[in-house]
């Protein structure tokens, strides 16, 4: 009780800390919010809203029960990106179709991102070679499935629950609305954690906390571990060599940075997965990434 009282007195400090600055601060905040607008709106939505619209219309009509719960996360992970394989694996659980240790390991291996991000964004545009690319997401897929069974493998065991057949129903115009509605409350949520994050970097390197690393790839890193599009970036500048910037960028893309983290804990309401769950499980992503690109790129190259 006592320690519940403390921890909320933190949080309302911290939030009534947090408006004083964005107040103090209106030209950061400003830029960080028309930043993150202009990326949820060029990146996010075109890729993940029909996605999500998708995903919760086979929902209603019960087609995903022919879907196998372990597959069907990982595919719409990568057909969309963060934070969709979180979306559907929470969905999973509050329907009662798979138990707590099932999520974990589900979990593991489906919070990925897309192709189009890896290979186009951070490949083609950030490191000007779609070849590059090509290693990133190699390494990204791979470890996510090595993730997947290093949890599956050692993690606690439980025996499977029973799945929850549900009534196949044909009122497809209402569950088409339902789709709509929860779907764009879904994205209004990302782009929320998006701004949040950009405005939490543009502070601190404002108050020139950056300025304590002794070189930009600390800064780089700094920043993918805050938001992971924010840091890959940076990497293109820094002077270290090529090499680096790939290992650097393939475990921030597979680890997601906070924010990703924070969408993904978002998804996983009343579930007994945690903060720190998560933060779990894409550490040891973004490690086994690393350490693949890292092979790859030595193979190869």
């Amino acid at each position: 009780m006592g320690f519940s009282l403390f921890k909320n007195k933190i949080i309302i400090l911290a939030a009534l800390f947090w408006c004083v600055v964005m107040v103090a601060l209106p030209e950061v905040t400003s830029k960080a919010s028309k930043e993150a607008i202009g990326l949820w709106m060029n990146a996010v939505v075109p890729t993940l809203l029909p996605f999500l619209i998708l995903s919760n219309f086979i929902k209603l009509t019960g087609i995903v029960q022919g879907i196998p719960a372990k597959v069907y996360p990982f595919i719409m992970g990568f057909l969309s990106g963060y934070p969709m394989g979180a979306r559907i694996a929470g969905d999973y659980y509050r329907d009662g179709n798979i138990d707590q240790y099932e999520l974990k390991e589900i979990l593991s291996y489906s919070m990925i991102t897309g192709p189009a991000f890896i290979v186009g964004a951070v490949g083609t545009e950030f490191f000007d070679s779609r070849f590059l690319g090509y290693i990133l997401a190699l390494s990204h897929y791979g470890s996510a499935l090595l993730n997947g069974w290093l949890y599956g493998a050692f993690g606690q065991k439980k025996k499977k629950m029973g799945i929850r057949k549900g009534v196949i129903g044909e009122n497809y115009s209402q569950y088409i609305t339902d789709s709509i509605l929860d779907s764009f409350k879904t994205i209004g949520i990302i782009l929320a954690y998006i701004m949040m994050f950009l405005i939490l970097t543009d502070l601190i390197q404002f108050a020139g906390v950056f300025s304590l690393f002794r070189t930009d790839y600390g800064v780089a890193l700094a920043k993918g571990v805050l938001e992971m599009t924010a840091g890959c970036n940076h990497l293109i500048s820094c002077s270290c060599s090529v090499q680096i910037k790939l290992i650097a960028a393939s475990f921030l893309i597979s680890f997601g940075g906070l924010s990703i983290i924070g969408q993904s804990a978002s998804m996983l309401k009343q579930s007994p997965v945690n903060l720190f769950t998560l933060l779990k499980l894409k550490i040891t992503h973004g490690l086994i990434s690393g350490i693949l690109t890292f092979t790859i790129y030595n193979f190869v190259i």
